[in-house]
């Protein structure tokens, strides 16, 4: 009788991660923070904080991307001041584009966005 294989334990790790500090953006602007390969994971685990002091909430925008295509939206997550949001997903395409819009008003919005990616 053999023995069965080890069982690899599911393998996480750091896909892409806002600048230290955060990123900042003036209320009522959009930025877009980066474009995320997501090829080699099967589930994408999306972090975003919005930190303390902000004025208004941000919507967060994760966009399907092919190519330098603009395809759908997976989703918008929304956050407020002080709030922090944490999603999975199974794993949508190749790329998703990530951007930050900064709700209206006045003041400066900053905020951290995390994503991690694993196999099953």
């Amino acid at each position: 009788m053999g023995t069965a294989p080890a069982l690899s334990p599911t393998k996480t790790m750091l896909a892409f991660r806002t600048p230290l500090g955060g990123v900042s953006i003036p209320a009522g602007q959009s930025k877009q923070l980066g474009v995320v390969d997501v090829s080699m994971f099967d589930q994408i685990r999306v972090v975003a904080d919005e930190r303390v002091g902000s004025g208004t909430g941000f919507s967060i925008r994760l966009t399907i991307t092919e190519g330098n295509e603009l395809v759908a939206q997976l989703d918008v997550l929304q956050l407020t001041p002080h709030s922090q949001v944490t999603k999975v997903y199974d794993v949508p395409g190749t790329k998703l584009t990530v951007f930050a819009d900064a709700a209206g008003g006045s003041g400066t919005d900053a905020l951290d966005v995390l994503i991690y990616g694993s196999n099953r």
